[in-house]
């Protein structure tokens, strides 16, 4: 994707919601639980809602109320800090919120305020209430459930859900998922409708009907002049895409050296933050393609400076002064991305690379695997290093060497089994994963299966939903991020728009006369008529649930909203999310997207894994 295309995409608010809203609202409650203790104080943080957080406010706001130190949970310290009381900002787990008492006993005298994330749970009282420090907290709940990453990308704070939902049979984060969409729904009037793919997809759309009927009590529904839908697509649909290795350059920087706190750690210590023009411009940019980007970046920031010849007035001087600054930011942010890019650049070129995209490259396209990519496979379970960088879940600095973890030799196996399906190979590489990583890998091995990512045999209907949608598409406009396969999200997207280009026109010819409109357009036109054959080889239950009655002015509404709400339950990754900006560019219509977390295949993989 083009550098101005993409900021063009993120600045695209005019014409619908205001997403970055949601900073300002999230803020606002922080600030009110802080101005609850006078005085100094010292804020707390759980490492795990630190990150979201800082997308929210900056300390410099903190301490304007108030905050005069911040600690992370883990590592205390907040005893020796010279304030008359202490904010906790925790998640409701019991470790943590023991970590919390054992912290509020040591600090007699002063204030203490308990803050839970996402909300106030009996268990989290019990547990205080048994570590005897519940009658001295001010207990309270912070709902970090819907925090803006852009302005086309919500972060529901649901880290792990596809695991949990999968293997642990724990449908707690189902709720936590629709409080998030309540709040956006409670700013710009209820969903039209509720489309979407998968079983845990249409519980997710039951529970939102349940608590919108508690919190409107059979009054008027406002249906959404924002939204025309909301598309919620449950990560079981497709496990593939997750596996699969990102193209982009922010999905790279994923892969490569992992992404955490809004930074990458690369290889010499240093942390990149990724914010500003330079990283907006270059981050859904196919990587082929992000050379040329960053050199015209390069360029025109060189014809900014020389610009300062042409100044010859007071004015003129004043000017380019004022932008100096701005020049001077600029300039090491692109020092910064060109660094990252070489580092990126020479693990694209190593031999090991081209051979995992062949590898996947093959697979998703339904052929068979050959000698040596069957030796490149055996090769990566035979090299395994149990104690390697993980990126994406190990936030340390690495190198860009070729991967040795466990993680990246899962991927390679269970894409192999969604695919082929070889039992005699499989077989035979499971007990290499086993042998080369460890025997209480033979747990983590259960755990895939269960969840569905190392089927026994590839589910049945794979090979015809690839044919059908199309998903393996050289030159397709939405395919770059993986290389000419096309996540299936943004091929569903495309079928709720009746796009021609995903299907001929005969798909909707029991439609007519509501046959696709010529020329672009986007959101929920037609729902799921007419694909019910080929849906139906795709996991899961079809949802499709209309919230406002279906008279004529909800439905010209509908039409008309300029925004659809993309929900991936069970996390996406940041090459999908380029897709779905291409998609709207091409639509010209924004799709927004609220996921359970932003991932790559080692964090869908992680939760899963038997660590001793």
């Amino acid at each position: 994707m083009a550098g101005s295309d993409s900021s063009a995409a993120e600045g695209a608010d005019s014409s619908g919601p205001q997403i970055l809203q949601l900073k300002e609202i999230l803020r606002n409650e922080l600030i009110a639980i802080l101005d609850t203790i006078r005085g100094a104080k010292a804020l707390v943080l759980d490492r795990d809602v630190s990150a979201a957080l800082s997308a929210v406010v900056d300390f410099a706001v903190l301490r304007e109320h108030g905050v005069a130190k911040m600690y992370v949970l883990d590592a205390g310290g907040a005893g020796e800090a010279e304030v008359q009381g202490v904010v906790y900002v925790v998640q409701t787990q019991v470790r943590k919120l023991r970590a919390v008492a054992a912290q509020v006993r040591a600090q007699g005298g002063r204030e203490h305020s308990v803050q839970l994330v996402p909300r106030r749970t009996l268990l989290a009282e019990r547990v205080l209430e048994e570590e005897g420090v519940l009658g001295s907290v001010a207990l309270g709940e912070f709902r970090l459930d819907a925090v803006p990453l852009a302005s086309d990308v919500v972060s529901l704070e649901q880290p792990g859900t596809f695991a949990a939902l999968y293997a642990d049979g724990d449908f707690g984060g189902i709720a936590s998922v629709a409080r998030g969409l309540m709040r956006i729904q409670g700013l710009w009037g209820v969903f039209p409708r509720l489309v979407g793919k998968g079983d845990y997809a249409l519980a997710l759309a039951q529970t939102l009907q349940r608590m919108r009927g508690e919190v409107g009590g059979g009054g008027a529904l406002v249906a959404s002049q924002a939204f025309d839908a909301a598309v919620l697509i449950d990560r079981a649909a497709d496990v593939t895409t997750p596996l699969l290795t990102q193209l982009t350059y922010e999905g790279l920087l994923s892969e490569t050296f992992g992404i955490s706190d809004g930074a990458v750690a690369a290889g010499d210590g240093r942390r990149v933050g990724l914010s500003g023009d330079v990283y907006a411009a270059v981050r859904d940019a196919s990587f082929e393609d992000v050379g040329g980007v960053l050199g015209a970046l390069s360029r025109q920031l060189q014809r900014s400076y020389e610009s300062r010849h042409a100044a010859t007035t007071v004015q003129e001087i004043r000017s380019f002064v004022g932008r100096l600054g701005g020049l001077q930011t600029e300039h090491q942010a692109l020092k910064a991305h060109v660094a990252l890019a070489e580092a990126l650049l020479r693990r694209t070129q190593a031999d090991d690379f081209g051979a995992l995209l062949d590898v996947e490259q093959t697979l998703v396209a339904g052929g068979a695997l050959r000698g040596a990519q069957r030796a490149y496979i055996e090769r990566v379970l035979a090299l395994g290093d149990p104690h390697a960088h993980v990126p994406g879940v190990d936030a340390s600095a690495h190198d860009a060497s070729a991967p040795r973890s466990l993680h990246a030799a899962l991927r390679v196996l269970c894409l192999c089994a969604l695919w082929r399906g070889d039992a005699k190979a499989l077989d035979a590489w499971r007990d290499e994963v086993v042998a080369a990583f460890g025997h209480h890998h033979a747990a983590t091995l259960r755990s895939l299966e269960r969840a569905g990512l190392l089927p026994r045999q590839p589910p049945p209907g794979g090979a015809a939903v690839r044919r059908a949608l199309n998903l393996v598409a050289e030159g397709d406009d939405v395919g770059f991020a993986y290389a000419g396969y096309v996540p299936l999200a943004v091929r569903l997207l495309q079928v709720l728009a009746q796009d021609p280009a995903v299907s001929p026109a005969s798909r909707y010819a029991l439609l007519r006369p509501k046959a696709p409109a010529a020329g672009p357009g986007g959101g929920v036109r037609g729902g799921w008529a007419g694909w019910e054959d080929v849906l139906a080889q795709i996991p899961g239950a079809l949802v499709d649930i209309a919230q406002v009655p279906a008279d004529a002015d909800a439905r010209r509404l509908g039409a008309a909203a300029p925004a659809t709400l993309v929900v991936f339950l069970g996390g996406c990754t940041s090459a999908e999310i380029a897709a779905v900006r291409r998609l709207s560019q091409l639509h010209a219509h924004r799709y927004i997207v609220a996921t359970t977390e932003v991932l790559n295949g080692n964090a869908l993989i992680d939760p899963l894994v038997q660590h001793r």
